[in-house]
């Protein structure tokens, strides 16, 4: 059944007329308690604010006080320190006038010799010289001039240290006269001609009149006889305001009598400059401050007065003033002033309402925001009073006809079936219609009339069991398969004084459906990624596969053809084997961009960071690609911008493949013109960058080409790998890459002009691991090079090797020098002009892109090739000619090192590695297998463990495990041809220390063994330089033998003391030591040259240490020598 609403009915003209009165009192109280309530605050504030006002004018006055008590304390310290010097001066005089005599007999003598004028100063570091002048038509008796001359060299003595000077130095001065006129003293001058120019007079007389103009005042003083308290009280001190004759400072004259009795016999004058009051002013108190004579002349001012605020506050003492501060305002200024005892000075302060604004007016704010905000709250609280309480109480009666009508409205417009049934037999009290046809839909309209739905009186049958307010949420599925679902919640709630159930029925038959397809959805998506994980670990599955097939006998060809490298070969032999290893290594680096793109995809991409040095690699990359641009008539170009001495810090193997892949793309769509490669450190910002610049004049492209370029397998349209070739996924791995290192490749490029692509990498720098060295300091050098490319890139690095360099790009007649430098294959000039510049020069080098890897002397020139600094520098700094390319040796006798467990079960790889640990100078003994190599092992036997992964019987990871449980602590290291990070993890788990990456070059099985094993340091003198370049024993053999030879010839020139001799045996020892590639010794060799070069005296300590070096070099060398077969 269905409930009702009913409509609210209008109250009586009765109730109506009560409600009425009761909203006029409202008002009533409401508004007149609040406007009583917002005088009473407003007044409150008016007071409080006055109170602050003179709060602060008593503060004022207070800092007055201190003020004036400053001054007073600065005027009575003045009046006692005067009496102490009168009292001392008078005792001076009285008791030890003979002594004064005696001391100023000869002082008078020199003071009638130089015409009544003696500079006077006493011993001791601290004395003041004292200018003493008299008068010659005006004499002093001979016994009073010695006592005052006297008695002035004491004051020389102790003006320093008198009170006024310490309190005040540098602000003070003094002079002193005979009240007669008769002799006058002056501080701190050194002749007559010095007081006439300070006080701009022309005569001496003069100059006692300028002084002695004020002793008409001061003789009204009365003296009393001493010992004296007070200097003014007693007549001895006169103090007054004027201006210093000698600095023309405002300052605060003091004129001291010393008396005999009441008789003057001498006084002194004291300028004691009016800052130093005002500093002691200032420091006490702040504020604007005024201090005035009685004839109204200020004598100083503090704390910015204005010219204004002087006039008020002169005006306001004009009447006279007591020592009692009184206060006048005036023109919006108020000023306390009163008179200052023991000078005819006053004392006033002046403030004005922004003073008081500037002290208070955050109180005043305060107090006034305060009081505005308490009556906004009092009217806001009134309203909400009204709001809240009484207009409710009002519509009260209203309310409660609307409820019930406005209930009946929400349950029969609710979208949902809303019922309320009767606690204990389900029975509906009220129900809206969708309530109604939800019930029947389920019961198939089965219910009679008059009985209770058998739904609801299974809901209250299910309610039975709920107490209190709680909620109760069920699920009803219909029978006989119907589809319909419903969700149903129960409430407690009263309703016409019995409890009852609110009940909310909802149709969840959608709802369920939803839920269902999502959980089918979930187990679909929960299949896709199991079948994508399968996947991923098929990929991983094959990029290990890949890298151990194809890395495996890759190691087999590059180890080869670096033994072969080290055995004697002819020049061109060992060039061609250098071509074979740089395309061998290109090789490999194209298997590891296909790889390295495998590894992307399977998140496997390892970024390893190690410092490394820019040239070699910018240069490297350079010399692999020049063959092909040479073949194709395209110049290329290189350049390296970087700070010396500056190493980076990356992943150099990500780098180089970046590197490589752009210019071998470059040299593929360039058919003329050129190529730079050039790279820049950024290090002027907060982060150092790295930027390389690959430039060509190729086909070009779109932009639209530009946009597609760096996705996978995509070139810039069909025809270029009809026309080009390539798969396309060179760039996309490249710009992968460079993402992964934290950078990006970008490209710019116009058709038929050519294409610019630039890597930006963020980068770390350190100063670089070898010291900078400038192996051509002090030799003059000619670059000449048709091509700007090249004069602005050889021109900087021959700077920073330390020559003077000239650039040409022509031959010029009259340019020599030690070195000239050819650069470049394209030579447009006469040869003849070629020829005549290089007869001017000691040495000619030529270094062009045919140019052979090692030097070699071919006619009239040094050729080598322009891509490789190291080579260039070899080529250039042969003082002989270039010998034929050294043939490496064996680097020590095997076991000289150590001896290293090899486990291999790969025969050929086994018997490569062997011969690769043998030519470092190590013993190896070799198993197949884990457990072989335990059945072979000897404690305390090996320096090192090397050992593969992936073996039968027992792999690596078990050997190194059995090693470590047996308590073996010696490095093992992993040789693998699996380059995922997930190896070198399980790696590292198992107790490896580091792995080794197949193919496997004697450079990094060096470096790898030196990591993790620092006892095992390549012997010296093994014919392999420092730099990596081998040297043959032909070449070691001729250093030994010309070594002794220049050893005995710089004894000798040390000897004879023959400087010129001795530089040039010090120097042909740099060159030796440069070639053999010792580094360190031969940049010693350069110090004590470059100091004999600029002619500055080498101590002999350090001849010594530098002739001991060599010798032990030397006999280094002569043992290898001996040792050989």
């Amino acid at each position: 059944m269905a409930g009702s609403g009913t409509a609210p009915t209008a109250g009586s003209s009765a109730a109506a007329a009560r409600l009425d009165d009761l909203r006029r009192l409202r008002k009533r109280l409401l508004i007149g308690g609040g406007v009583l309530i917002t005088v009473l605050v407003l007044l409150a504030a008016i007071v409080s604010s006055i109170a602050d006002v003179e709060e602060f004018h008593g503060r004022e006055r207070q800092s007055f006080m201190e003020a004036r008590a400053a001054m007073d304390y600065f005027l009575f310290q003045r009046d006692r320190a005067y009496a102490t010097v009168v009292n001392g001066n008078d005792v001076l005089w009285r008791d030890q006038r003979p002594v004064l005599q005696h001391a100023g007999a000869a002082l008078a003598e020199r003071f009638h010799a130089q015409g009544e004028e003696l500079l006077v100063r006493a011993e001791g570091r601290t004395a003041v010289p004292w200018l003493v002048l008299g008068l010659q038509d005006n004499p002093l008796p001979a016994h009073e001039l010695s006592a005052y001359l006297g008695m002035i060299e004491v004051y020389s003595a102790y003006t320093a240290d008198s009170i006024t000077s310490q309190e005040a130095p540098g602000s003070v001065t003094v002079y002193a006269y005979e009240p007669q006129g008769r002799l006058l003293a002056v501080s701190n001058l050194r002749d007559e001609a010095q007081l006439l120019q300070t006080l701009g007079v022309a005569t001496r007389q003069q100059a006692f009149a300028r002084l002695l103009r004020d002793e008409p005042d001061v003789r009204r003083l009365a003296p009393r006889p001493g010992p004296i308290r007070s200097a003014s009280r007693e007549g001895r001190l006169r103090s007054h305001f004027a201006v210093n004759p000698f600095n023309g400072q405002a300052s605060l004259v003091g004129t001291v009598t010393m008396a005999e009795g009441t008789t003057p016999y001498f006084r002194r004058v004291v300028f004691e400059s009016t800052d130093t009051i005002r500093a002691r002013l200032e420091a006490r108190e702040e504020g604007r401050y005024l201090v005035a004579t009685g004839d109204h002349r200020v004598v100083l001012s503090s704390g910015g007065l204005t010219g204004d605020e002087q006039a008020l506050a002169l005006a306001a003492v004009a009447s006279g003033l007591g020592t009692r501060p009184v206060r006048h305002y005036a023109n919006g200024r108020f000023i306390l002033a009163c008179a200052l005892p023991g000078v005819d000075w006053t004392l006033s302060h002046v403030y004005d309402w922004s003073d008081i604004w500037q002290a208070q007016g955050n109180y005043l704010l305060i107090r006034w925001i305060s009081a505005l905000l308490i009556i906004a709250l009092l009217w806001w609280l009134l309203r909400r009073i009204d709001r809240r309480v009484f207009a409710p109480a009002l519509a009260d009666a209203s309310r409660v006809y609307e409820s019930e009508a406005l209930s009946r409205a929400i349950i029969s417009t609710a979208p949902i079936g809303l019922a309320l049934l009767a606690r204990d037999n389900g029975r509906p009290l009220l129900e809206n219609d969708t309530a109604r046809q939800l019930v029947q839909v389920i019961q198939h309209d089965s219910t009679a009339e008059g009985e209770v739905a058998p739904l609801y009186a299974r809901l209250a049958e299910a309610g039975r069991g709920v107490q209190g307010d709680e909620a109760l949420d069920l699920h009803w599925a219909a029978d006989g398969g119907n589809a319909t679902q419903l969700q149903i919640s129960l409430a407690l709630a009263r309703y016409h004084d019995q409890a009852v159930w609110v009940c909310a029925l909802r149709d969840v038959t959608a709802q369920v459906e939803l839920e269902e397809n999502l959980r089918r959805a979930r187990e679909d998506s929960e299949a896709a990624r199991q079948s994508a994980e399968a996947a991923t670990r098929a990929k991983s599955a094959f990029v290990a596969t890949m890298s151990h097939e194809i890395r495996t006998p890759l190691n087999g060809v590059l180890g080869h053809l670096e033994l072969l490298g080290r055995s004697p070969l002819q020049p061109g032999q060992r060039e061609r084997l250098d071509r074979i290893r740089f395309s061998a290594d290109a090789l490999m680096r194209i298997i590891s961009d296909v790889l390295d793109f495998s590894k992307i995809e399977a998140g496997q991409l390892d970024v390893e960071l190690a410092p490394f040095p820019l040239r070699p690699l910018i240069e490297s990359v350079a010399l692999l690609y020049a063959p092909d641009a040479l073949r194709k008539g395209v110049r290329l170009y290189f350049a390296v911008e970087a700070p010396a001495g500056q190493d980076c810090i990356g992943d150099v193997h990500r780098l180089r493949q970046i590197l490589n892949n752009l210019v071998s793309n470059a040299v593929k769509f360039t058919a003329s013109g050129r190529i730079l490669l050039r790279a820049e450190l950024l290090i002027d910002g907060a982060a150092p960058q790295l930027r390389v610049q690959v430039v060509d004049s190729g086909i070009g492209m779109t932009d639209e080409q530009a946009r597609q370029l760096f996705q996978p397998f995509q070139q810039a349209d069909a025809s270029v790998s009809r026309r080009y070739g390539g798969s396309g996924l060179g760039l996309a791995l490249c710009q992968q890459l460079a993402q992964a290192m934290g950078g990006q490749v970008s490209v710019q490029s116009t058709v038929g002009v050519g294409s610019s692509f630039t890597l930006q990498l963020p980068v770390r720098t350190q100063a670089a691991t070898a010291p900078l060295p400038q192996p051509l300091r002090g030799r003059r050098s000619t670059l000449l090079s048709s091509s700007p490319e090249w004069r602005s890139e050889f021109e900087r690095l021959l700077v920073q090797w330390g020559a003077a360099v000239t650039v040409l790009d022509h031959p010029q007649a009259g340019t020599g020098g030690d070195v000239l430098l050819i650069i470049g294959d394209h030579r447009p000039w006469d040869r003849e002009e070629e020829r005549q510049l290089a007869s001017a020069h000691h040495h000619a080098v030529l270094a062009h892109a045919q140019g052979p890897l090692n030097p070699e002397q071919r006619g009239d020139y040094t050729e080598v090739t322009c891509y490789a600094s190291d080579a260039l520098l070899l080529a250039i700094g042969a003082d002989e000619p270039i010998m034929p390319a050294p043939q490496p040796t064996r680097a020590t006798a095997v076991d000289a090192r150590g001896r290293v467990l090899l486990v291999e079960d790969n025969a050929v790889n086994r018997e490569l590695i062997q011969q690769q640990l043998e030519e470092l100078g190590f013993a190896v003994d070799a198993a197949e297998d884990g457990r072989a190599a335990l059945a072979m092992w000897q404690d305390d036997t090996y320096l090192a463990v090397l050992t593969d992964i992936n073996m039968p019987v027992m792999d690596g990871y078990a050997l190194a495990r059995e090693l470590r449980s047996r308590g073996h602590s010696l490095p093992i290291l992993a040789i693998t041809a699996t380059a995922l990070a997930s190896e070198r993890e399980r790696c590292l788990a198992a107790g490896i220390d580091d792995l080794l990456l197949k193919p496997l070059n004697l450079d990094r099985l060096e470096a790898g063994l030196s990591k993790v094993h620092a006892r095992t340091p390549r012997p010296v003198a093994s014919g392999i330089a420092a730099g990596g370049r081998r040297v043959s024993a032909a070449i070691r053999r001729i250093f030994v033998e010309t070594g002794d030879k220049d050893l005995q010839a710089i004894a000798e020139a040390r000897a004879a003391n023959d400087p010129q001799r001795l530089l040039e045996r010090v120097h042909a020892f740099k060159g030796a030591l440069q070639m053999l590639g010792e580094t360190l010794l031969a940049e010693q060799c350069g110090a004590v040259e470059a100091a004999l070069r600029d002619g500055v005296p080498v101590a002999d300590a350090t001849l010594d240490e530098l002739q001991q070096a060599l010798h032990v070099r030397l006999e280094e060398y002569r043992q290898a020598l001996e040792a050989q077969p």
